[in-house]
C-alpha cells in the first residue's frame, strides 16, 4: 500500500489519530464477518461431505439390489424428468448465496418394464440420486461463493491489521517524537534566552 509522508505537526497528528480510530472500529466488524464466513464454509463443507457419502452409499445399494440382472442385459433408463429446480437467493453476512428450495421430478410410464419387480426400486433410487446430484451442484456453487468472499475478507483483515493500522501508528509515534523534541528544544531556547537576558541586565 502506497502511503504519503505526513506533515510533522499537531494537525497531522490529530488527523492520523482519527484515522486510526476509524480503522480500529472497522476491524472488529471485518473479523466478525470473517468468523461468520468460516462457520458458513464449514457448514457447506459438512453438507458436501454428507451428500458424497449418500451418493456412494446409494450406488453401492443399487449395485446390490440390481445384481439379479444379467451382465449382458443393459440397465434401462429410469423414466424420470426434472420439471423444475427452485433455487432462491439469501443474503448472509453481505454475501448472496444460492439455497435449494425444491426439486420437481416427473415420472413417466414404464412401458413393458413396468412388470419387472426391480423397476420400481430402480426408479426410486434413480430419483434419489438425481436429487442428490442437483443439491450437490447448488452446494458447490454456494461453497465457491463463500470461498471467494472469505478470501476477500481475509485480505481486508490483513490489510487493516498488518498494514494500515501499524503504518498509521508508526506515523503517529514519529510525529509525537518530533513534537516532543520540538517542545524540549523550545524550552531549552527559552532558558538560554532568559539566561542571556539576565546576563545582559547585570552589565
Amino acid at each position: 500500500m502506497q502511503t504519503t509522508t505526513p506533515t510533522l505537526n499537531k494537525s497531522s497528528l490529530s488527523r492520523l489519530k482519527r484515522q486510526r480510530e476509524m480503522y480500529q472500529r472497522y476491524l472488529p466488524a471485518l473479523e466478525m464477518k470473517q468468523r461468520m464466513l468460516l462457520m458458513l464454509q464449514k457448514q457447506a463443507q459438512s453438507r458436501m461431505h454428507e451428500l458424497r457419502e449418500q451418493r456412494e452409499a446409494l450406488q453401492a445399494e443399487v449395485g446390490e439390489e440390481l445384481s439379479m440382472l444379467a451382465d449382458d442385459m443393459p440397465l434401462p433408463q429410469a423414466p424420470l424428468q426434472v420439471s423444475g429446480v427452485r433455487v432462491v437467493e439469501e443474503n448472509l453476512v453481505g454475501v448472496t448465496l444460492p439455497r435449494l428450495e425444491g426439486i420437481d421430478i416427473e415420472r413417466h410410464a414404464y412401458g413393458l418394464l413396468s412388470q419387472a419387480h426391480w423397476m420400481e426400486r430402480l426408479v426410486e433410487r434413480s430419483e434419489t440420486m438425481l436429487r442428490l446430484r442437483i443439491e450437490t451442484q447448488v452446494m458447490e456453487r454456494r461453497l465457491a461463493l463463500l470461498d471467494e468472499a472469505s478470501r476477500t475478507v481475509t485480505q481486508r483483515v490483513n490489510l487493516f491489521s498488518k498494514v494500515m493500522i501499524p503504518t498509521v501508528s508508526h506515523q503517529i509515534a514519529r510525529i509525537d517524537l518530533y513534537l516532543a523534541d520540538q517542545e524540549r528544544a523550545a524550552v531549552v531556547r527559552s532558558k538560554l534566552a532568559k539566561q542571556k537576558h539576565a546576563a545582559e541586565g547585570k552589565r
